[in-house]
């Protein structure tokens, strides 16, 4: 029952830090579009490709990309609830849980958004720029912080 517990609380842990870091990407969206923010650009391709009446719009739909961009957040929060013990593990790891975690929101920037660019590119037929992903890597430290302080307290 206390895993499920501490679960339910790196969700809530997982969304709040989501909220933070979108509120971080914000004024990138707001000055360069999309293209300032790679994450919700990969969230916009992932959500159209779902739905086969959005691929042909070019214009994301700001609410539903970030909801996406929000519940990635709660499953990432789970994720790392669920690779803390294995922190231990590591030579040198576990250093505190907020670093962890920060290092946990930078892993994430390099294997979802960082090494996927170009499948992102190609199937939703976008560019991501390297502004995009500069905005994206602060945003996923900011979310990495945020969320080790939330699963911290």
């Amino acid at each position: 029952m206390t895993l499920l517990l501490d679960l339910f609380l790196a969700a809530i842990s997982g969304f709040f830090a989501a909220v933070i870091m979108t509120l971080v990407e914000y004024p990138f969206w707001k000055r360069w579009g999309m293209q300032g923010v790679a994450e919700w650009q990969v969230n916009w391709v992932m959500i159209s490709s779902l739905n086969k009446k959005w691929k042909a719009i070019r214009n994301p739909i700001l609410s539903w990309t970030i909801a996406s961009h929000l519940s990635h957040g709660v499953l990432a929060g789970i994720a790392f609830r669920l690779l803390l013990p294995y922190f231990f593990e590591i030579p040198f790891g576990r250093v505190s849980l907020i670093l962890d975690a920060v290092v946990f929101g930078v892993a994430l920037w390099f294997l979802f958004t960082f090494l996927g660019r170009r499948m992102y590119e190609s199937t939703g037929k976008i560019k991501i720029t390297s502004l995009g992903l500069l905005g994206a890597l602060l945003s996923d430290t900011v979310y990495g912080f945020f969320l080790g302080l939330l699963i911290f307290l």
